[in-house]
């Protein structure tokens, strides 16, 4: 008897617990604060400027409201910000001393490094960035060739941002496979990492328009080259979610006449070995490719194709060892992540190896086999007669 009721009343003291546990947990943000009483950044720019660190950017505010029948719609314009300091924090220092509210980082969409900071180096800020609790990891981070402040302070609609601008920019030409979309985390998961590169945006003015110029290459996260958007061509065979890109191939039987073909990696496959104290990479891509259109609309037949196939997966496969060997050779650094899939199938081995040298010296196939799926109605057993 006496048990039971021991029993009973400890019961009572859990549920008790339990109650008093859930009432801290639904009591809110201790810190809270309206959103309309914080000064919103969408962007941020970083450079230096002789000795010091530059910040700038863009804030959200508000400039009136307007409406038709009483229902009122608040128009958003953005206005841009610069603030210095000999290190990040007295930058910051400055920064508050400016705004007219408490600074929130979480609606920003892109930060912007300007060629000369990346040269120096990007760690430190990407730390901070992973240290701030209130910084997106998934936000995109850019290379510019002309200065953050410069972008941010150009004559634009202030109703659009370039945030916007930028990240509408480079999220357009990712979809459509013609550049990497890089966000911070993709960074710092590389840089923990420590034996790999990594490739990010570069962008620049042009006519007052931002442009999409190529990538930068980083390696131990600083800017070591720029690859011009005309020769990205092996990367993105080897590293887009989405390539679409267009070929040219002249006509065996009629020079002028010049085939359009829009060609997408359907599978990649990268397997690696270790032969002889040598890493071994092994590139598998298997390319679909369909013909758009014919300058001069001629039948195409089963000869024609198979020399047209031949044809891309020869001069795909020379776009993806060129950059390669560029790769190792020059930058001497792996900037296609290959140690990953390396440590994923040899972890002792990878242990025991210094990656960065070793991938000077790795053996790398690529195999490339092209198969043309569309025509775009052209009848290709139609006998040719030129």
């Amino acid at each position: 008897m006496f048990r039971v009721f021991v029993c009973k009343n400890i019961s009572k003291i859990y549920k008790l617990l339990l109650i008093f546990i859930l009432c801290f947990q639904l009591c809110g943000c201790w810190d809270y604060r309206d959103i309309d009483k914080r000064s919103i950044l969408i962007s941020v720019g970083v450079d230096r400027i002789e000795n010091l660190i530059q910040f700038s950017g863009e804030i959200a505010g508000e400039t009136g409201a307007e409406g038709k029948k009483n229902k009122e719609v608040k128009r958003v314009s953005v206005y841009p910000f610069v603030s210095y300091g000999e290190n990040f924090e007295i930058a910051r220092l400055d920064l508050i001393n400016k705004v007219p509210k408490p600074e929130f980082l979480g609606a920003v969409k892109v930060v912007v490094f300007s060629k000369k900071y990346a040269e120096e180096g990007i760690e430190s800020y990407l730390n901070r960035i992973n240290g701030e609790y209130d910084y997106r990891k998934t936000l995109l981070a850019v290379i510019s060739k002309d200065s953050p402040k410069k972008l941010f302070y150009i004559n634009t609609n202030k109703e659009q941002s370039m945030a916007s601008l930028i990240e509408n920019n480079i999220n357009y030409q990712t979809s459509h496979g013609k550049a990497l979309y890089t966000t911070v985390g993709e960074m710092l998961s590389d840089i923990s990492m420590k034996d790999i590169g990594y490739l990010m945006p570069y962008i620049g003015l042009e006519n007052d328009s931002i442009t999409y110029l190529g990538l930068g290459v980083m390696k131990d996260s600083k800017l070591i080259d720029i690859i011009h958007v005309k020769d990205t061509d092996g990367i993105l065979y080897l590293l887009s979610k989405n390539v679409k890109i267009t070929e040219e191939i002249p006509s065996i039987y009629k020079d002028e006449n010049l085939y359009s073909l829009r060609t997408t990696v359907k599978k990649r496959k990268i397997t690696t070995n270790y032969v002889n104290g040598k890493p071994v990479i092994n590139i598998d891509l298997v390319i679909y490719a369909r013909l758009r259109y014919q300058y001069y609309i001629k039948p195409i037949d089963d000869k024609e194709i198979k020399r047209m196939e031949d044809e891309l997966s020869g001069r795909i496969k020379k776009y993806v060892e060129d950059i390669i060997y560029v790769s190792q050779k020059k930058y001497k650094c792996d900037i296609f992540e290959f140690a990953k899939y390396f440590k994923g199938e040899y972890p002792e081995i990878y242990r025991k190896i210094d990656w960065k040298e070793e991938y000077t010296k790795a053996i790398i196939n690529v195999n490339v086999k092209t198969t043309i799926t569309n025509l775009n109605l052209y009848d290709h057993n139609t006998k040719v007669k030129y």
